[in-house]
């Protein structure tokens, strides 16, 4: 495209040149991609920022949101090649005139901060995605009041916890978010892996149930760890056992879209209407649910949803039917009452 107008033009191509080097390019498509650094808490974030053309500004903005363990922006996962749903959901966004901001997660790609692993919680990496939501407030294309959370897993944890701290986000969307407390999603995990792990007797099975409800108890209560595998000690893992979230759930007010995969193996797909009861309970009237039949915990097509089948997949592509329920939720809604 540079050459073609160089071809007609090198002012143009002059032009195009400087916006690419000052971390703007053009994306092909109804929206400009630039690369962005935010200051977090002492780190910096690395991501890129979408920003639709014609749209009237000040716009609307949505922030995505990872799940558990260190991710890139695009949310890929090792093993499933070109599984990049955080870069398909911007790009679908941003072409319904919303701007989308998504970042490394601290201590991956271009974002520092990864001698934190070891000490990081949820709440911590909260503060991650509200340094965010700062950096946003900040940009003169982006309307402060109008800025949306879109979590996937443990991202729609963060979620929630920052909607009922401030008040002026828009609304969140809840991608296979947990819907009990960590401690009943960690046993039930250890349920399914029981069920999928071949010649155990039922007598082992209660030996190891039990084993790992006093691995949790002592956790919980602050015992002695240095004999349990090394994951017991995070400080990450202790709060995530205790964390309720349909205590915050009952706190949201703002608008809120449930996605979940029916085939979904780790946040099992009842979770969903658990976050919708808890949400109508506190007087949230503006809750949508959708289940998806065939999906599992990445939003991808599925026979069984088990881990053990994601290497076996047949698409690494979110499908258009996530991508349209979740656009046709959530641009209009962010559109509404400038």
């Amino acid at each position: 495209m540079r050459r073609v107008l160089h071809r007609y033009c090198l002012v143009l191509g002059l032009i195009l040149i400087v916006l690419a080097q000052a971390g703007f390019a053009k994306s092909g498509g109804g929206y400009d991609s630039e690369e962005v650094t935010i200051s977090a808490n002492g780190y910096t974030l690395a991501g890129t920022l979408l920003l639709p053309r014609g749209v009237r500004r000040p716009m609307p903005a949505a922030i995505l949101i990872t799940g558990s363990g260190p991710q890139d922006r695009d949310s890929q996962i090792a093993g499933l090649e070109n599984y990049r749903p955080f870069k398909q959901f911007a790009e679908h966004l941003a072409g319904l005139g919303v701007a989308v901001l998504r970042v490394d997660d601290r201590g991956t790609g271009g974002s520092t901060g990864k001698e934190t692993w070891m000490t990081i919680t949820t709440s911590t990496l909260a503060d991650d995605t509200r340094a965010q939501i700062s950096y946003l407030r900040t940009r003169r294309e982006i309307d402060p009041k109008r800025i949306a959370l879109i979590g996937h897993s443990e991202g729609g944890s963060i979620a929630l916890m920052i909607a009922t701290t401030d008040a002026r986000i828009r609304a969140i969307v809840l991608m296979a978010a947990m819907g009990k407390t960590g401690k009943e999603v960690n046993l039930a995990q250890q349920e399914q892996a029981l069920a999928e792990t071949p010649g155990l007797t039922e007598e082992r099975k209660a030996e190891l149930r039990k084993q790992q409800r006093e691995i949790l108890r002592t956790i919980m209560e602050g015992g002695d760890t240095s004999k349990l595998p090394p994951a017991a000690s995070l400080p990450w893992f202790k709060e995530f056992l205790s964390f309720d979230p349909l205590a915050l759930m009952r706190r949201v007010r703002q608008p809120v879209l449930i996605l979940q995969g029916a085939l979904d193996r780790q946040v099992t797909a009842d979770q969903a209407g658990l976050l919708a009861r808890a949400a109508r309970d506190g007087g949230n009237k503006r809750v949508t649910v959708h289940v998806f039949p065939d999906l599992n915990h990445l939003f991808l097509r599925a026979k069984t949803g088990a881990f053990s089948e994601y290497s076996k997949l047949e698409s690494t592509q979110v499908g258009s039917d996530v991508l349209e329920t979740l656009g046709a939720w959530l641009a209009p809604g962010l559109r509404a009452g400038k």
